[in-house]
């Protein structure tokens, strides 16, 4: 199967799991000599914000670089450019599917390929919280690749 680009990561803010989603799938693809556009957005004005420190080390522990990464508003034309759009809560879901409800087929949970449950928000919840995100959403990225025959 091809893989789709450009792919959209969407979360609550764009601050701690879509730029997880987005880092970790362009390493993967990158270590599996493969190309494809990542990138993320928030559903909330947050323009601008920094990963925090908690988000950054552990993305670090992971072989992941964030510091660069600000956060950027989710807007129409986003959704209008995407190829798959992953998600990480059903309300994330609904709101883009209110924004453009004719992209039903390409707006899809994150955790879709490994039984489809939600990743959970680690902002201000510490380290270990990240750690615990992070590793599903590594382990729902890895399941995605996999999918589209990238291992």
């Amino acid at each position: 199967m091809m893989l789709p680009s450009p792919v959209l990561m969407v979360c609550s803010a764009n601050v701690c799991r879509s730029p997880f989603a987005e880092h970790y799938f362009r390493h993967r693809l990158r270590q599996a000599g493969e190309y494809a556009e990542v990138f993320s957005r928030g559903i909330m004005e947050m323009n601008g914000t920094e990963v925090p420190e908690d988000g950054l080390t552990v993305a670090e522990e992971m072989g992941i670089d964030m510091r660069r990464h600000r956060s950027t508003k989710l807007t129409p034309a986003d959704l209008d450019r995407a190829a798959l759009v992953l998600v990480m809560e059903k309300q994330h879901r609904q709101y883009l599917l209110q924004m453009r409800p004719q992209y039903v087929g390409k707006i899809f949970f994150l955790g879709q390929p490994t039984g489809g449950g939600e990743v959970p928000d680690p902002m201000a919840k510490g380290v270990e919280a990240y750690r615990a995100s992070y590793q599903v959403i590594a382990r729902d990225v890895d399941a995605w690749l996999k999918r589209f025959g990238i291992a």
